[in-house]
């Protein structure tokens, strides 16, 4: 089986916004009969790339005895700066030992070692991807739909190879035996983290909190995600198992993880540590926080946003920390979260600097003549500016 991207990407439209998302097409092809198989993925990484081998393993009814991929660094790295030959990545190998198969890469600049797949793009690029380009779709399920649509009327389709049998008839007639068959277990994409354990005996992945027995609070933990499922390892045992979260920023919580009494809480966060914290800043803090937590099913799931909240008091903060609050809780209807304090709190430093519009002040109106009144002003002669007048000296001389 050869394997490529397509050059040519198709686009998803978002129904409200109409922004655009790319999405790449994968291409696969079986040489002999030439039957085709296309899919469309979000990226070209290495957890897409797998996947789609996988479509198209399932697609085809087996699993081909060698695979040929270009020389991309997705599926092989180079062995050495002096040697252009390239070898299997360790995480692609692990995906095709699983399928007890194997994958030679070809050289670089060397289209001819994969010229099946390479006619076969374009004929996804042309009978596929431009025929579709006029249609809007509105996510990637949509997409695919359509793009397998688009397959199966090419492998079908007669004459093939100047004969009137069809890729389809080529492949079920000479080649479908010769494929190996699908293990009983299809292939999960396995990635390893370590994540320490939170106060609110929380970790977190990517955005996403999960629950771990309060117990193991302050380790670090192995965490395993196999396909949709997420698993917690400490000391090489299972210690939590979740699914893996799709929403950002959320959380993912097993209530049995919570502590076992409100007596075993040492080391950890609870309601009256932060309550507690808050009463430094002022009884709207408080207030805040107690509203905050009680929309809260599991209380822990709140203690993160209270620790954020109480980090914008801190310093010569907590009296604006506390007008914010103050604002938020004057509305009993308005939600408490660590965005809408801080949005307040933005808004308060804001309105502090404004300052009043400087206007330039009126210029002043020319002088009008005045009349001064000299009825009764006596004029002298120059006699009265001489030295000895002025110092009130008679015996002065006049020089």
């Amino acid at each position: 089986m050869q394997v490529d991207w397509a050059g040519t990407p198709m686009w998803i439209t978002d129904p409200i916004t109409r922004a655009l998302t790319k999405v790449s097409i994968f291409v696969a092809t079986l040489p002999y009969s030439g039957m085709i198989f296309a899919y469309g993925c979000l990226d070209e990484k290495l957890s897409a790339w797998c996947d789609a081998h996988r479509r198209a393993f399932e697609y085809f009814g087996g699993v081909a005895q060698v695979i040929i991929p270009d020389n991309a660094s997705t599926a092989s790295n180079q062995i050495s700066k002096y040697d252009k030959t390239r070898d299997v990545n360790a995480s692609y190998a692990g995906f095709l030992e699983h399928y007890n198969t194997a994958a030679v890469p070809t050289r670089a600049y060397k289209p001819k070692e994969k010229a099946n797949v390479e006619s076969g793009v374009k004929i996804v690029t042309n009978w596929v991807i431009h025929y579709l380009a006029d249609q809007l779709f509105a996510d990637i399920d949509d997409l695919n739909d359509a793009v397998a649509s688009r397959v199966e009327w090419i492998n079908d389709r007669t004459p093939f190879r100047s004969q009137s049998r069809s890729r389809r008839d080529w492949f079920s007639d000479d080649e479908a035996g010769d494929l190996i068959s699908l293990p009983d277990q299809p292939w999960q994409d396995v990635s390893w983290k370590k994540a320490k354990v939170s106060r609110d005996w929380h970790i977190q992945i990517e955005t996403i909190k999960y629950s771990v027995p309060a117990t193991f609070v302050g380790t670090t933990v192995d965490v395993r995600i196999v396909g949709t499922r997420l698993d917690v390892l400490a000391g090489g045992d299972i210690v939590a198992s979740h699914r893996v979260g799709r929403k950002k920023h959320s959380y993912v919580t097993d209530a049995d993880h919570a502590p076992a009494s409100q007596g075993q809480t040492t080391g950890l966060w609870t309601r009256g540590y932060f309550l507690r914290q808050a009463a430094k800043a002022g009884p709207n803090t408080v207030e805040a926080l107690t509203r905050l937590l009680d929309t809260k099913k599991i209380e822990a799931q709140g203690f993160r946003a209270c620790m954020n909240i109480l980090s914008l008091g801190k310093g010569d903060n907590r009296p604006l920390l506390e007008q914010a609050c103050q604002t938020l809780c004057a509305d009993e209807h308005r939600p408490i979260s660590y965005t809408a304090v801080k949005h307040q709190l933005t808004a308060i430093r804001a309105q502090a600097k404004q300052r009043p519009a400087v206007t330039p002040p009126p210029s002043p109106a020319p002088a009008a003549a005045v009349s001064r009144d000299t009825s009764r002003a006596h004029l002298t002669g120059v006699d009265q500016f001489r030295l000895t007048a002025l110092t009130n000296d008679e015996k002065g001389s006049d020089q």
